[in-house]
């Protein structure tokens, strides 16, 4: 039992594994480290057990939650499109007349596509572990996005 039990414990599920993606990429969105009291509870997450308590973490820091809520609401509808058979892998320009608002969801998007590509749920969750206990996790974050970018 214990193989299996540890893979039980190890194992992310497609929810679980969508919400370290959306909060890596909202700490990456971040202009300043986290206060130091958020810092703390970010610090204290054990991942993968505790990844159900990020939310309570972006919700307790407003610009962490309006840009955990924006990242949201673009994984969301990536999910919806692949729920229905849509392979969805955007390549959208921005065009020179949309709002910084739409150019943002055009990098987000994009992002969140990368993330799939290049990361399994192993992989997420060891980049995870490193952003949560990092001394400031939004450079930390910021790192890692830069390298799905380049």
């Amino acid at each position: 039992m214990g193989s299996f039990h540890n893979y039980w414990y190890t194992t992310m599920h497609p929810l679980e594994a969508s919400e370290l993606k959306a909060f890596i990429l909202a700490l990456s969105r971040l202009k300043a480290p986290l206060p130091a009291d958020v810092q703390a509870r970010v610090n204290q997450i054990n991942i993968p057990a505790d990844i159900g308590k990020l939310y309570d973490v972006a919700m307790s820091y407003p610009p962490l939650a309006k840009s955990y809520e924006q990242v949201c609401e673009y994984l969301d509808t990536i999910i919806k499109q692949r729920s229905k058979g849509v392979d969805f892998l955007p390549e959208p320009e921005p065009e020179e007349f949309n709002t910084e608002i739409d150019n943002s969801a055009v990098e987000i998007i994009q992002v969140l596509v990368e993330f799939d590509k290049k990361f399994d749920n192993n992989k997420l969750t060891e980049i995870a572990r490193k952003i949560t206990k990092a001394l400031n996790s939004v450079s930390s974050a910021r790192d890692v996005i830069q390298t799905i970018i380049f």
